[in-house]
């Protein structure tokens, strides 16, 4: 609605529609007849700087955003003595207010509300502003159907570089906050559609999916807690759906807002054939991680959830024995042992088994894995040594340990002594004279025998991938475990999780560049070096400090919003990649060149963001 008035001196205030913690909202009589809403804030915040800031920020970072499900913004103007902020009126009840007269929705008019909204946060999104505060009571409903997303009085814009630094504050409503919320940096439009998904699954139970005590308790909830599911009444593409968008890491959730509105107005229409399988934890016979738990891709020799390196077994003369902590002959410790099972259970790419060590506490050392690479002996001392466990690797048999023999003498040493011990004037000097050999080497036997027993042909090795996508993976179990911060290990998890599923629908390497198994192995390729590169990035602004304002911090900050932007699209269109291959299958006919090509294009964005960096 365009504001026909030529003055400010044309409107007057009229009657009070709502009033909120900051601001009282009131409707605006124009000359012509035309109406609007005016936001003004309460004389208390009138003199707060940052209540003021953001009332500004709302008409600056909404100034020419027009979206049917955005309330239009037409800027801030005097009226009355009044600073006000003019919007579009918007004759309706919140979403709040429709929810808790109707909730729970019935499955096509939630998926339509949802898509509505989902309209407005790609429009907003694509204007380069993060809501931060998307929740019922900040949504409109305009005739009982259409949805418009208002109070922007606490979004930013998607660029770091060029937001105040007030904005990289923690601001929100708990009942809505993604897990990343904390941490200002990690906020980006994936966040919006996390509030996304809350909202859905409030309208489809009448209350949001987590609660607790206390603010922090709901928060930590978001955190912590198993996301709920909706009830079984709802439809498995909308159950599916929002889980994923509840997702606890947001490179598991959808990527773009157009795409999720897209799902829903086709859930809305009662279709469900280009509904893709967003959630990263995919497919419930994946290894878990022995540090963290957290399902592992079989074909991945690293945890992008925690960094903690796998291993395979490669032929060699090398042998890996568990040294400690301790000395010779001492047990492993109970926590240790819990560790090192888990880890081996982690691992099926070495094919070995706990054996005994379901079973009793081993003294150290102990023989883990004989007959491996130098290359297999060196990953796994790195990945125990990463839970605590010591190990040493020899080449040879496990008797090459100094180690080894001190506890096989000291057992030997035992073990004579309980002999004698026990069989004082029946046993001649003779006698233990001949045993004192036999216990040696028996001894010695039981010493090199694992506690992990190897099986040769047995466990779980992954199925054979295309050579590209093969050395790719080798890239980021090369880069992964440098990479410190969690969410872009997160990150380029999202990246590999997809690639991996989409690889078995787009047929074997050809050996052709533009081939589509080749076209995913250079998606990895682009996600490894831009997770690396931000991890780098955020390093450098931990030692800076992000909230100063110096040239330095803010060329970094624009670095950085480049590389994570391209990162997002990239995810983006695998995601647009999958849905096509679900359509294509479902309709038996639909190709995926477009995909592939929006594919191919944002891999060269990120190369060329690359190719930019070493130039600087």
């Amino acid at each position: 609605m365009p504001v026909t008035s030529s003055h400010p001196a044309d409107l007057r205030l009229g009657e009070a529609l709502g009033s909120g913690a900051v601001a009282t909202v009131v409707r605006v009589h124009a000359e012509g007849g035309q109406q609007f809403a005016g936001k003004i804030l309460h004389a208390s915040h009138q003199q707060d700087a940052a209540a003021q800031s953001r009332f500004a920020q709302e008409a600056e970072l909404l100034r020419g955003v027009r979206d049917p499900h955005i309330v239009e913004v037409f800027g801030v103007v005097e009226i009355e003595g009044e600073r006000v902020l003019l919007l579009e009126l918007v004759e309706g009840p919140t979403l709040a207010e429709l929810i808790a007269r109707e909730a729970p929705l019935g499955e096509a008019r939630l998926a339509a509300l949802g898509a509505g909204i989902a309209r407005g946060l790609a429009r907003a999104h694509a204007a380069g502003v993060v809501h931060r505060d998307l929740k019922p009571a900040n949504i409109l409903v305009a005739g009982g159907h259409t949805p418009k997303i208002g109070d922007f009085g606490m979004a930013r814009g998607t660029s770091l570089a060029g937001v105040d630094r007030s904005a990289l504050t923690v601001l929100g409503t708990p009942d809505y906050m993604a897990p990343e919320c904390l941490d200002p940096l990690a906020v980006d439009v994936r966040s919006d559609l996390y509030a996304l998904g809350c909202i859905l699954h409030e309208m489809a139970t009448g209350g949001p999916p987590f609660a607790g005590a206390t603010a922090f308790g709901v928060i930590e909830a978001h955190r912590r807690a198993p996301v709920p599911v909706l009830p079984d009444s709802f439809s498995p593409a909308l159950r599916s759906l929002v889980q994923s968008l509840l997702a606890k890491a947001p490179g598991d959730r959808p990527q773009a807002a157009a795409q999720v509105a897209a799902l829903l107005e086709q859930l809305a229409a009662g279709s469900t054939a280009a509904l893709a399988v967003f959630t990263g934890e995919r497919g419930g016979d994946e290894p878990r991680c022995a540090g963290c738990g957290q399902p592992r891709p079989a074909a991945l020799a690293v945890c992008l959830h925690c960094g903690l390196q796998a291993a395979r077994a490669e032929a060699g003369p090398f042998t890996v024995l568990v040294a400690g902590p301790g000395e010779p002959g001492d047990q492993l410790d109970v926590a240790l042992r819990e560790a090192l099972r888990r880890w081996v259970a982690g691992n099926p790419g070495l094919r070995v088994t706990p054996g005994s060590l379901d079973k009793r506490l081993p003294r150290v050392p102990f023989t883990l894995l004989r007959g491996v690479s130098e290359a297999t002996a060196r990953s796994v001392g790195a990945a125990l040594g990463q839970l605590g466990v010591e190990v040493e690797v020899v080449r040879g048999g496990p008797l090459k340990s100094p180690a080894m023999r001190k506890k096989a003498r000291a057992l030997v040493g035992r073990s004579l002594a309980v002999a004698v011990a026990s069989s004082v004037g029946v046993m001649s000097s003779k006698a233990i004279f001949v045993m004192a050999p036999l216990l040696l080497i028996g001894v010695t036997v039981g010493a090199m025998w694992s506690s992990l027993r190897q099986v040769t042909g047995r466990g779980e090795r992954p199925a054979a991938l295309p050579p590209p996508l093969q050395r790719a993976l080798a890239e980021v179990e090369r880069v992964g475990p440098t990479i410190d911060e969690a969410r872009h290990r997160h990150s380029l998890r999202a990246v590999v999780g997809r690639a991996l599923a989409l690889a078995p629908a787009l047929g074997p390497a050809t050996g052709d560049p533009d081939a589509p198994v080749e076209e995913l192995a250079q998606a990895v390729t682009a996600a490894t070096a831009a997770a690396a590169r931000l991890d780098a990035l955020d390093r450098e602004l931990a030692a800076r400090g992000i909230q100063g304002g110096d040239e330095a911090v803010r060329a970094t900050l624009h670095e950085r919003d480049t590389w994570a932007a391209r990162l997002l699209s990239l995810t983006a269109a695998l995601d647009g990649l999958a849905a096509r291959v679900a359509r294509s299958q479902a309709t038996a006919g639909a190709g995926e060149g477009e995909a592939l090509a929006d594919l191919r294009a944002r891999v060269e964005a990120l190369e060329e963001v690359q190719r930019g960096g070493r130039g600087t």
